[in-house]
């Protein structure tokens, strides 16, 4: 692109490095299989297999969760080895993950950081956040403050990892989706997420593909399918699209 920094591009450069990306993307069937690089998980095929349970994030999303309801939830992690708060956690192989901004992520930056900030202190080993659709579906989408957004709160996490949500259900074109994809493994997240739970839609193995392809010029950056996924068999589809962490919700 000519500058390597990304905090000093413009809208006009955002829109030109992520139509390239479209691009690339639109030769790339979806129905062909990822290359293996891509989905270092596709070999599970069982529960027992020793990296699935810190594949998963055990989470409780009703907003009326009560104290001993979340109790119940740190022993399901526990007993199960799950990764998904921190003081009950001690001295298990599960940490505590907080969100911010959620589930609607139309906070400002600033608040949004210092309440990252607070959950790490509190003893947050992983942030989520929710990306500001609203810059995204403006119209044009407003790309370069998006970036500057989810870098203030990312470099508000220092060295703990973010995962930014995109909300593919509202999302509602492929381009929307990989423009978020991109932005957000530009911005430095850790993985970019699926869904939140809330807005009626969830993870599917096709815009599980389309992250991964839009993230992959990114090193280290993982997909998070998140929504939906209930059963083992659901787990592996992922996987194989090139999911590295699934989210599930306490029933």
């Amino acid at each position: 692109m000519g500058q390597k920094d990304a905090s000093t591009w413009s809208n006009e450069t955002w829109n030109s490095f992520i139509k390239t990306k479209i691009e690339e993307i639109a030769s790339i069937s979806l129905n062909d299989d990822i290359d293996s690089h891509l989905a270092p998980l596709s070999t599970i095929s069982n529960p027992e297999d020793p990296r699935f349970p810190l594949t998963i994030d055990h989470t409780l999303l009703k907003p009326e969760s009560t104290p001993e309801q979340i109790d119940k939830l740190c022993d399901e992690a526990i007993q199960f080895g799950f990764k998904q708060v921190a003081e009950r956690l001690k001295g298990s192989s599960s940490i505590a993950c907080s969100v911010i901004g959620f589930p609607l992520g139309a906070g400002s930056a600033l608040a949004k950081a210092e309440e990252a900030r607070q959950a790490i202190a509190d003893g947050a080993k992983e942030i989520d956040t929710v990306i500001p659709l609203g810059l995204l579906l403006a119209s044009p989408p407003r790309y370069a403050e998006l970036y500057q957004h989810l870098r203030t709160i990312i470099e508000a996490c220092h060295s703990v990892p973010v995962k930014v949500i995109i909300e593919t259900s509202l999302l509602p074109t492929r381009e929307a989706k990989i423009a978020a994809s991109v932005i957000s493994a530009e911005a430095g997240a850790a993985f970019v997420k699926t869904s939140t739970g809330f807005s009626g839609g969830g993870a599917t193995v096709e815009d599980v593909k389309l992250m991964r392809l839009a993230t992959r010029h990114k090193a280290g950056v993982k997909i998070k399918a998140s929504g939906g996924v209930r059963t083992l068999e659901a787990c592996i589809a992922m996987f194989k699209a090139g999911a590295e962490r699934i989210g599930t919700i306490q029933m």
